[in-house]
């Protein structure tokens, strides 16, 4: 999901979470068995050799668990409309992917990590992890980070073809999940991919270990998440947290809604579906890797920037301004098309800093993930002009 990078979920997860001023207060290390590498303007690569799990579970437990009184209490950042979609293309399996999120000005980060039983590869970006910096050579992220930098990932691959992204969708009351499993291996839904892909190779694998641990989500910090993960045969699956639950089910794409009918029913301020049927109508045009980031970019744009926008599309940052949700949007949808429109216009005239100081909303960048061959083809945004592959 743009003199952006990667407002994404980490964003929301570190951002939102790790205070300002704690990056200032604790200076920037790499850890000896780490390597760091600049890949191209704000785009790092950071590889871990070894990688404490359980370390990195405390650090986000204590965070984030809903269930202890030391847990930050940060309210989290508005969030955009991702979404998701499986792509079968000349005999090979795809997941297209987009964000998005505010403007930033934040680097992305490409981890890499080499422990656990299979290697995995993972995007994922917080503002808040990285000293201040003018240059691409100057970045430098917190030695507290490292415990759980690749629990921060917004995308993981792994080395036997799985692949996992995730959605966020807006805090609901009602719907909260704080413990799965009482008694079992406390896990914040943050690092659920992580955890799960280092160490399995089938989505069998998967949903046979998921009630191995007791699962709380970010509800604490404003919002909620779904995964989406697929494997190499084209096979994929939805994990979502709601009501101390843990439910999965097969789906082919993904967005900022519940796919579980009963938590669907419950639930007023997701969105996506009309986002998501339209990718869907554009499948059939989709011959090549890059159709996939038109395709995604259709999706986003096309509704939103045009004519025939729905308000049934309007991401959460405009819930404040046109007052939308599932129940009143279809009540006033003239209404809201218009204020939609005339949102846009008033930051389409914007530089890109005027942008980033307004928290303006914009798709952050795509990704393609290429599950046959294990990479990840990501796409920035136009302002930015970058493009580039990274795998196995």
């Amino acid at each position: 999901m743009k003199k952006s990078l990667f407002i994404m979920l980490a964003a929301a997860t570190l951002a939102s979470c790790s205070k300002k001023q704690d990056a200032a207060a604790d200076a920037a290390t790499t850890p000896a068995d780490t390597t760091f590498q600049v890949l191209t303007d704000r785009v790092i690569e950071v590889t871990l050799d070894t990688f404490d799990f359980e370390a990195g579970a405390q650090y986000l437990q204590q965070k984030y668990d809903p269930l202890l009184a030391s847990a930050d209490t940060t309210a989290g950042e508005k969030m955009g409309g991702c979404s998701a979609i499986r792509v079968d293309l000349d005999g090979k399996h795809y997941v297209g992917r987009n964000y998005d999120f505010y403007c930033s000005d934040a680097p992305a980060v490409v981890v890499r990590l080499n422990a656990g039983k299979y290697k995995t590869l993972g995007i994922c970006n917080s503002p808040s992890s990285f000293d201040v910096w003018t240059n691409p050579q100057d970045y430098q992220i917190r030695p507290a980070v490292f415990k759980a930098l690749p629990y921060l990932c917004c995308d993981v691959m792994n080395e036997a073809g799985l692949y996992a992204e995730t959605n966020i969708r807006p805090n609901e009351p009602g719907l909260e999940c704080t413990s799965t499993a009482p008694g079992k291996p406390r896990r914040c839904t943050q690092s659920m991919m992580q955890l799960l892909l280092s160490q399995y190779e089938s989505l069998e694998e998967i949903e046979q270990h998921l009630n191995d641990y007791d699962w709380f989500d970010l509800q604490k910090m404003g919002f909620q998440q779904s995964f989406f993960i697929t494997d190499r045969n084209g096979e994929s699956i939805i994990i979502e947290f709601a009501q101390n639950q843990v439910k999965w089910q097969k789906s082919d794409c993904n967005a900022n809604f519940y796919i579980n009918p009963d938590f669907y029913a419950l639930e007023k301020q997701g969105c996506g579906e009309l986002r998501i049927a339209h990718e869907k109508a554009l499948l059939p045009e989709v011959k090549t890797e890059d159709d996939i980031f038109r395709m995604m970019k259709a999706g986003a744009y096309d509704q939103f920037y045009h004519s025939s926008i729905d308000a049934d599309y309007a991401i959460p940052e405009f819930y404040a301004n046109i007052g939308y949700d599932r129940v009143t949007c279809p009540k006033h949808l003239d209404d809201a098309r218009q204020k939609v429109k005339d949102l846009i216009a008033t930051f389409d005239v914007m530089t890109w800093e005027e942008r980033v100081a307004n928290h303006t909303w914009e798709t952050t960048f795509s990704t393609v993930a290429n599950i046959t061959d294990r990479t990840l083809h990501v796409h920035f945004s136009e302002h930015y002009g970058i493009d580039f592959t990274v795998g196995f």
